[in-house]
């Protein structure tokens, strides 16, 4: 067999480049192991091991770093790092398990809540805020989300 090392110092990623290899296998952290052979002397087998948390894990690190300070989805794709807004939302169903309309629906709901709870701020004023339509779409959608309306959110919590 033929191996040749690299390493990258930044990365902490050691590359091999295998040649003349009839099998190879590979251990995992969780103690299983996977062996790949060839099937003929001609055959070419080409591994790469990509870790599955970094891409996810760098893309759900930027979206709770940028998530509250942006307009639009599209203005959250750029700060993740995505030209193409189709490719950001592929990623971020698969890491966040919803779109990123939902999931940042969520998120807004769960602050208003936490606003029609915790200060003395109008309905009026968070829905201002918030950047709904008006009060009422705002009273729409908490009551729909929670099964409560704001203002009886607020005073079952003022007890």
């Amino acid at each position: 067999m033929g191996a040749k090392s690299t390493k990258r110092k930044k990365e902490g990623v050691r590359e091999y480049l295998l040649t003349d290899v009839a099998a190879c296998t590979f251990t995992f952290t969780d103690g299983l192991r996977s062996r790949v052979r060839t099937s003929s002397e001609n055959q070419i087998v080409l591994v790469k091991l990509i870790p599955h948390t970094s891409k996810s894990k760098v893309l759900e690190d930027r979206v709770l770093r940028h998530y509250s300070s942006v307009n639009s989805i599209g203005e959250l794709a750029t700060l993740c790092g995505y030209d193409c807004l189709r490719t950001f939302t592929r990623h971020f169903k698969k890491s966040f398990s919803q779109t990123p309309y939902q999931w940042l629906l969520e998120r807004k709901m769960e602050e208003i809540r936490s606003m029609v709870v915790s200060s003395d701020l109008s309905i009026t004023e968070i829905a201002r805020m918030y950047e709904f339509k008006n009060a009422s779409h705002l009273v729409n959608a908490f009551t729909k989300r929670y099964g409560i309306s704001p203002q009886k959110c607020r005073l079952s919590n003022a007890i």
